[in-house]
């Protein structure tokens, strides 16, 4: 193997480290600065608001946010613009933004598409900031609808102004009074405000939440639609509710972004400020990615990426409706945190405890035994035909004895064994009242979560004890996947020393790019590799068979041949390999060999020569790489190499950049990581190697944007404390990407 020592590190590198951190460091105000995210004051906490298109009709859209405004209580001026009417609900109605009295803060836009532009216009010589457009007809309609979009976009940000949409069904601000939503959900005239942030990309979703939140006696502090997103986005949405002390929980209803970093920065922003973000991702299939797209016109990038930058970024990921609604239930009651997977279970069914038990494994969580001292206390107040042990199962005592209920729970919660407690009730219709004390004394006196599950009991109780902030959910696995995301717990950014050196890394792809290459073949990709601190195999290349047998001298024998083309990206589909030669009979063999096939598979390809390789044994194979996404930019790859891809399907991606710690996590999420760790057999490998190279392809994919992709494949895995090397590598470059990539 050739290893190479590294000194120095990539100015662009530290740039892009440098403004990560500051998401961690610094104010909110300065990450928002720095990453593009926008100030929305003037858009969610108007002191004014003008309508332009009211109408007297509170079924029309123009005429339901004079409606809300007024019933919500909105403090400011309304200012309903509209030539066709003097007043509206008895307030003057005006015949152009540029005739109020004073620049309005917001307005809301809701008049045809033909109309838009003009519109914006007005309000901007009127000195109005910001706009939320209901209009639909834009870039989601494609053809002319999008290049209106794009006059709208241009005009927006030659001023600076805030435009939420178009196509969108507007933003609410309950704490400060201020509905700019048409929304039918926001209709009733017991809506409170409270303690969830909601943004949608749908509208018509974002008013389901709304009913259901409502449903569940939970307060919505923002109901907030973006729509197209024309200048205002999902990330500007999420980064101005996390900062809202009033908000406890943000949630989203996300199809795509077009800014990875920018998202991020938000999320940093919410965990800065220990807000909880739950996001329910839609477009994960390519045929539902393709419906996004056309409802929206958003940019939905792959799936397997959002996942790796949610868990990334401590994103909290819903996976389906049911479950979205039951964590933003969960997160707005400030339940404690659990320290620990272990659940206590308490229930009056033995088949819900059963039940339950299969489903823990299921979901991570554990079963623990409970303290001896435990089981010996909930004894001594238990039916005789009950289990003390873990599930408890009190059969059908609380129907009677609901003291007994509180003894149980108050010593299961005290149990070291237990970090987190479900008490489950089925068919419970009786002592209801008494019960719900029980429990909600044996919440406040300790500090481990509570959830309770409540089936088909009286309809009462969970009202009561959300009021008290126990959660409270219909169903034994619904429960039970929220506790899974109380005990998730928050993911930080970890700051390291950045190890490699990526200058001359760098300076060889841009020499490569400006000479009009658009891959680096075998050799030169392993010579970048090894200027990046990564171990390569040895080997040259060579121009005729006398100089392959003394390279295979050189190296020693068993060696691989490779043909060596700018044409040729898939070597052994061209017949371009030759592998295990342990002869210099073999070798010159091979050469020709090679050189027929290329001239069969391509008469026209340029050949820069053949290399000979030494060829490692007893390792285990890795695919590591970089690739670079539409939205989240360079991602990080690890996948089992050899006889083993196509059977196992089996790989890792995280978005950069990462550390060496967040690689060792990618390594145990492999299939194959007991293989790698010693079992069955195999000698443990160097799983820190591994690491290592993972976080260096890390740096340098940040250090430059002129890499498409880069593959290491294989990368042999030696046992531990030998190393890591890569047999073989490619580096296509971003010139003709869309030719030698695989989207």
């Amino acid at each position: 193997m050739i290893s190479a020592g590294l000194e120095c590190r990539s100015p662009r590198m530290f740039s892009v480290w440098s403004l990560i951190m500051t998401y961690m460091k610094n104010s909110d105000d300065a990450a928002m600065a720095a990453s593009g995210l926008r100030d929305l004051t003037p858009l969610l906490k108007p002191r004014s608001v003008a309508i332009v298109g009211a109408t007297p009709d509170s079924r029309r859209v123009g005429g339901r946010p004079l409606s809300f405004l007024r019933r919500f209580g909105f403090p400011g001026p309304i200012y309903p613009v509209n030539p066709k009417y003097e007043e509206i609900e008895g307030i003057r109605c005006y015949p152009s933004v540029t005739k109020l009295p004073e620049s309005a803060d917001m307005a809301i836009i809701a008049v045809p598409a033909s109309r838009v532009i003009e519109a914006v216009r007005e309000c901007q010589v009127a000195g109005i900031p910001s706009m939320t457009i209901y209009t639909s007809g834009f870039a989601e309609m494609g053809g002319a609808g999008e290049r209106l979009e794009a006059e709208l976009k241009s005009i927006a940000e030659a001023e600076g102004t805030l435009v939420c949409g178009p196509n969108c069904q507007g933003v609410a601000n309950l704490h400060d009074r201020m509905v700019a939503n048409f929304s039918s959900a926001l209709s009733r005239d017991d809506i409170t405000a409270g303690p969830i942030g909601f943004v949608s990309q749908s509208g018509l979703f974002a008013g389901i939440v709304a009913a259901e939140c409502h449903q569940r006696g939970l307060g919505l502090g923002y109901l907030n639609s973006t729509g197209n997103e024309c200048i205002v986005d999902f990330a500007d949405m999420i980064a101005h509710m996390a900062s809202d002390s009033r908000i406890r929980v943000v949630a989203g209803y996300l199809e795509g972004i077009r800014d990875g970093h920018k998202l991020r920065a938000a999320l940093a922003i919410a965990r800065k400020n220990q807000t909880p973000v739950i996001i329910l991702k839609v477009g994960r299939s390519d045929e539902s990615a393709r419906a996004a797209a056309s409802h929206t016109g958003s940019m939905t990038g792959s799936y397997e990426v959002y996942r790796a930058a949610f868990h990334q970024w401590g994103v909290i990921e819903a996976n389906d409706v049911t479950e979205l609604f039951d964590l933003i239930e969960l997160f707005s009651l400030s339940p404690p945190a659990s320290k620990g997977p272990r659940v206590g279970i308490l229930t009056n069914s033995g088949g819900i405890g059963v039940f339950c038990a299969d489903k823990v494994n299921e979901l991570g969580l554990e079963l623990p035994s409970l303290n001896p001292e435990t089981s010996a206390r909930i004894l001594e107040k238990l039916p005789a035909f009950g289990s003390a042990q873990n599930p408890v199962d009190f059969t059908l005592q609380a129907l009677s004895d609901a003291e007994a209920i509180g003894w149980h729970l108050k010593h299961m919660v005290s149990d070291p064994n237990v970090d987190v407690v479900l008490a489950f009730f089925g068919v419970q219709m009786l002592n209801v009242d008494a019960l719900c004390a029980e429990i909600i004394k044996a919440n406040k006196v300790n500090e481990k979560p509570i959830v309770v599950g409540w089936m088909l009991g009286d309809p009462s109780l969970p009202g009561q004890l959300r009021a008290e902030g126990i959660p409270c959910f219909n169903d034994p696995l619904r429960a039970l996947k929220a506790i899974r995301a109380l005990v998730a717990g928050p993911i930080s950014m970890r700051e390291e020393v950045l190890p490699s050196d990526v200058d001359s890394a760098v300076a060889m792809v841009a020499q490569a790019v400006h000479s009009g290459k658009f891959q680096l073949g075998e050799y030169d990709s392993k010579q970048v590799l090894s200027m990046l601190g990564i171990d390569v195999t040895r080997g040259r290349v060579v121009a005729n068979s006398q100089h392959a047998v003394a390279a295979a001298e050189e190296v020693g024998y068993p060696v691989a041949l490779k043909v060596e083309s700018p044409d040729i990206g898939h070597k052994s589909e061209a017949g371009g390999v030759r592998l295990g030669l342990t002869t210099s009979t073999a070798v010159r063999s091979g050469f020709e060999e090679i050189q027929d096939s290329i001239r069969i598979f391509d008469p026209n390809a340029l050949i820069d020569g053949i290399g000979v390789y030494e060829m490692v044994t007893d390792a285990i194979e890795l695919i590591v790489g970089i690739k670079q996404d539409p939205v989240f930019g360079p991602v990080i790859l690890l996948g089992s190499g050899g006889i083993m891809v196509e059977m196992l399907k089996d790989s890792v991606v995280r978005v950069a950049p990462i550390t060496k710690s967040d690689a060792h996590t990618m390594i145990t999420e492999l299939k194959i990581f007991p293989l790698l760790g010693g079992e069955r057999g195999y000698p443990k490998s160097d799983i820190d190697a591994v690491a290592d190279i993972l976080a260096r392809l890390s740096n340098f994919s940040l250090a430059t944007d002129l890499i498409s992709e880069l593959d290491i494949n294989p990368l042999m895995v030696l046992p531990e404390g030998n190393g890591a090397c890569a047999a073989d590598a490619l580096i296509v470059l971003q010139v003709e990407q869309e030719k030698f990539t695989t989207n």
